[in-house]
């Protein structure tokens, strides 16, 4: 799954370093590469994220988007 999503968000935006854990803390990422990341990640597992769950803590590193994505498939 971790691939999968790392896929995605390369796929978004390449010029990103997606290993930062810092992804939106960071600046790495704004809030329009954060909803197109949690529109890829809701239409490729076929989840719904609530509104609320979009939120930094959520999509600072793969490793959160892993975590999240967990809760909804």
């Amino acid at each position: 799954m971790k691939n999968k999503i790392l896929e995605i968000c390369t796929n978004i935006d390449d010029s990103v370093d997606y290993t930062s854990t810092k992804l939106i803390d960071g600046g790495l990422i704004d809030s329009v590469v954060l909803v197109e990341i949690a529109t890829g990640l809701m239409e490729e597992f076929d989840i719904e994220i609530p509104y609320e769950e979009i939120i930094p803590d959520n999509f600072n590193s793969i490793d959160a988007m892993v975590r999240l994505v967990e809760k909804y498939v």
